[in-house]
């Protein structure tokens, strides 16, 4: 008699899954895809290259860069807890408009007054650095209250595939985009005004996702509120799991430390210790962009299994395991081949920590627990970028990655001694 393979039954497990998913959710994961198309695409491929048109240096391009990072830091609490007053979903609208007018913005920057350049396109990266603590801090928000149990691995976990593989589409249309309108403008590649237009038109993009998330419904999250409402006789911050919060931010720090090493160092490694010509760089970020997609796919089914937990704990020690050689190796391929699995993991630790996370708190603490990951988040990828390039300065490159391995495995350690001990249950009692 025939019986269904696991893969086919998975499959249909998940496809019941996504049907699950209801409207609001559908919606927000569209937001995704088009920030995803702008973010993860055309600006991360464009974007530098502008400000090399214009005229300024590798130390200048960093800064502009960092100004969004620090963000994250000290913006992710406060946006947690503004999503908790006013509604989640107000707060992810409020950060597309954040995205939409500083990228418009910034590729205006060549118009502004003499001597106010520079400034303009700080300030303008700044306005953009807004939109990411009220996007993806609410957006975590969002998705928990809006979906169960049974499709919230589910979501989480498209969320993380529909971002990259819309970045791939959008890599390829950021390479495409400034040729086209350098031939409809008469000018050359070395001219700042087929990247300026090309800019322009990606952040059009953020337009039908602003337009789309007010069709969205609100969220009351009564149940946030009931539970406030239990503990009135004791206020929050008092019966707060601040030690619960602190050890899984660290976690986050150590696992985002030592992805971002990779993740802003690893082209820089290819061209300058391996010399791998630029064709050749790019085709493996659009190679590693599209194995990210699976990998997150696959999540869900492994945590209904084994549960968010171990697949992340197994993710992660599977990132240290990836970077370990890229210390020792000689050969760019097999470089290029632990960045992809390296990338692979990590995206497998996306949406296991973000649930695991919300989940081993009740609702009334998920605002704190959302802005808490955002902010050593924010730490850890400010940490890798800002450090990283006087240490590969100062020890070279494979003792740089050595050093983000070590990293990576405290994670991994941070959270197994975490996960093991009954001490997280008693949370749910506190409350």
């Amino acid at each position: 008699m025939y019986r269904p393979s696991k893969t086919i039954l998975s499959a249909r497990a998940y496809y019941h899954a996504l049907q699950q998913l209801n409207r609001d959710v559908r919606i927000y994961l569209l937001t995704a895809v088009l920030c995803g198309f702008t973010l993860s695409g055309v600006y991360s491929v464009l974007l530098n290259l502008y400000l090399l048109r214009l005229g300024y240096d590798p130390s200048f391009i960093g800064t502009v860069n960092a100004a969004g990072q620090a963000a994250f830091i000290f913006l992710s609490i406060p946006a947690g807890a503004m999503g908790q007053r006013w509604g989640t979903r107000r707060l992810i609208i409020a950060g597309i408009a954040s995205y939409f007018v500083g990228y418009a913005l910034l590729p205006l920057a060549e118009f502004a007054p003499a001597g106010w350049q520079a400034s303009w396109l700080i300030g303008a990266n700044l306005i953009t650095s807004f939109g990411g603590p009220l996007y993806w801090t609410n957006g975590n928000l969002f998705m928990m209250e809006k979906t169960s149990s049974v499709e919230r691995n589910h979501a989480f976990s498209l969320r993380t595939a529909f971002f990259p593989l819309a970045g791939f589409v959008g890599s390829l249309a950021g390479g495409v985009l400034p040729g086209r309108f350098a031939h409809l403008l008469g000018v050359t590649l070395d001219d700042p005004a087929p990247y300026r237009f090309s800019l322009l038109l990606a952040a059009l993009l953020f337009l039908p996702a602003l337009w789309a998330m007010t069709r969205a419904s609100d969220t009351v999250a009564q149940k946030r509120v009931r539970e406030v409402e239990k503990t009135a006789v004791s206020p929050p911050w008092k019966t707060a799991p601040l030690a619960l919060f602190i050890t899984l931010g660290v976690v986050m720090f150590l696992r985002t430390a030592g992805e971002s090493a990779a993740r802003s160092f690893f082209n820089v490694y290819l061209d300058d210790f391996f010399h791998v010509p630029t064709v050749q760089i790019g085709t493996v970020a659009a190679i590693t962009l599209l194995l990210t997609v699976p990998s997150a796919l696959l999540t869900p089914a492994l945590a209904s299994r084994w549960g968010n937990g171990r697949v992340f704990l197994v993710a992660i020690i599977g990132m240290g395991l990836c970077m370990l050689p890229l210390a020792f190796v000689s050969n760019w391929l097999v470089a290029a081949l632990c960045y992809m699995c390296l990338m692979v993991f990590a995206a497998a630790t996306q949406p296991t920590i973000y649930v695991y996370r919300l989940e081993v708190v009740t609702a009334v603490w998920w605002a704190l627990m959302s802005g808490v990951g955002g902010t050593f988040h924010g730490l850890g990828q400010a940490t890798a970028t800002f450090g990283g390039g006087r240490l590969i300065t100062a020890v070279g490159y494979h003792n740089f990655f050595l050093l983000a391995t070590v990293v990576t495995f405290t994670g991994a350690l941070g959270f197994w001694l975490f996960d093991r001990t009954p001490q997280r249950e008693v949370v749910h009692e506190v409350l």
